[in-house]
């Protein structure tokens, strides 16, 4: 739903609010269902009225009108008496005022109308009632006396207080009540977003390989066991980092022996082109060994994100010697500061530019913020590009193209691209490879905009 709040704590207030304001409306929405129900002050005192009007009738004479006219009030009550009966069914509202009555007078019948009753026996109130007005009703009560004459009242009470009280409860809980409501929220909600976004920040650098203390465990109980568990996932994944360094470190370490027993050996041969052969290949698999160390060990490495000028870093870059022929250019803003591992990103980067300059002459380096959507840098040039099935397989480590793009075999291992992908996406980005329409290849690297900027 596109009216509802993305975080969480916008979610958790409405649904507050939402859940405060229908219980409001329901109870109003009840009060409404009885808005014809009588006032209580008003129904009390129409009762009391009627039991004093019962009694002064028993206790006057039948030809005695004159206490008739000391009960009624212009346009508001009608009191006769006469031997016309009421009739007349009665609805639920009616039947429980007459049962009150009959609790409390020694009368013969009662009988209860609401509204009044449009008959020709009976003395009409003011006119127009129903239009001026809609908030009362009339009330019609018939009492038999015990001379058998009837007595009959007709009285204005208020109809639709209930309706409109509710309606005025209604706004004075909602502004009474919100305040309060959101201050709790509020705490509520911080204790739980707290120690949400801290998990949030510690997973992000994590994903940037980075080196963390344990998080404070703190919040719900919900939350207290995806903290215990991200650190227990933390601990083991860099126990078993660091496992797999030491053993390659170790490997390392009894190959290079063997090898410069080797590189003795084959010294001490005689000149010639089986000697030559032999040095160099035992040049390429110290390469080799040294340059696995080195990529399967950078992504466990120390190196802490700090925040740099990366368009100074890639001016650093570009400004190195290009070879005989070869050219780099840079298109960047004057300054741009990210946060990043420097050393890291600087070898990726200049590992895309060097790989281009060994197949082209010309290199095209651009550097574009596109604010919160992140940043774009893009490394291209004018060589003979890559076949399209070849475009994701190049970043396996050792792999190489029988190509142009790699016609020297001796001048690298394969480890350029594979290097480069794996400091990009350990700064929670990613890199593509594209064939130019022009011709030559794109390596446009995709970095995620920080979460938080350290400088601006």
């Amino acid at each position: 739903m596109k009216w509802l709040p993305r975080s969480l704590g916008g979610q958790l207030v409405l649904l507050m609010l939402g859940g405060f304001v229908v219980g409001a409306l329901f109870g109003t929405l009840g009060l409404w269902l009885d808005a014809r129900s009588l006032h209580p002050i008003a129904r009390a005192h129409a009762l009391s009225r009627t039991v004093s009007t019962y009694h002064l009738a028993e206790h006057y004479p039948a030809g005695d009108q004159g206490w008739l006219e000391a009960i009624e009030s212009p346009g508001g009550a009608r009191v006769w008496v006469d031997h016309v009966p009421s009739e007349g069914g009665m609805d639920r509202d009616a039947r429980s005022l007459a049962g009150e009555l009959g609790s409390r007078l020694p009368a013969r019948a009662v009988h209860v109308h609401m509204p009044c009753r449009d008959d020709a026996h009976g003395r009409p109130l003011r006119q127009n009632v129903g239009e001026a007005d809609a908030d009362v009703t009339c009330v019609e009560i018939d009492l038999g006396l015990s001379d058998g004459r009837w007595l009959h009242t007709r009285q204005f009470m208020p109809a639709d207080s209930l309706w409109y009280e509710s309606w005025r409860l209604l706004h004075l809980s909602l502004l009474i009540g919100i305040p309060p409501v959101l201050i709790l929220m509020y705490i509520f909600v911080n204790r739980i977003l707290r120690p949400t976004a801290a998990l949030t920040d510690a997973a992000e650098r994590m994903s940037r390989g980075e080196r963390l203390k344990p998080l404070l465990v703190q919040g719900p109980n919900e939350i207290r066991e995806i903290v215990v568990a991200f650190n227990q996932m933390h601990e083991r994944i860099s126990c078993f980092v660091t496992e797999r360094t030491h053993m390659l470190a170790a490997i390392s370490h009894d190959l290079r022996t063997p090898l410069t027993s080797l590189v003795l050996q084959a010294a001490m041969l005689p000149e010639g082109e089986e000697r030559t052969e032999m040095l160099c290949t035992l040049e390429d698999i110290s390469q080799m060994v040294h340059e696995t160390l080195h990529f399967a060990t950078q992504d466990a490495r120390a190196e802490a994100s700090k925040p740099i000028d990366l368009a100074m870093l890639l001016r650093d870059i570009c400004s190195r010697p290009a070879g005989p022929g070869g050219t780099v250019s840079l298109v960047a803003p004057a300054h741009l500061v990210y946060a990043c591992r420097p050393l890291a990103l600087r070898r990726a980067l200049g590992n895309l530019v060097e790989n281009g300059l060994k197949h082209a002459h010309r290199v095209e380096v651009q550097l574009i913020d596109r604010g919160h959507h992140g940043l774009l840098i893009e490394v291209a040039d004018n060589g003979p590009g890559i076949p399209e099935a070849m475009l994701d397989r190049v970043f396996e480590p050792f792999f190489q193209l029988d190509e142009a793009r790699h016609h020297d075999s001796r001048s690298s291992i394969g480890l350029g691209l594979a290097i480069a992908r794996d400091c990009v996406q350990a700064h929670g980005g990613q890199i593509r490879l594209h064939n130019r329409e022009q011709g030559g290849l794109l390596a446009r690297i995709e970095l995620p905009a920080e979460r938080r900027r350290l400088m601006s």
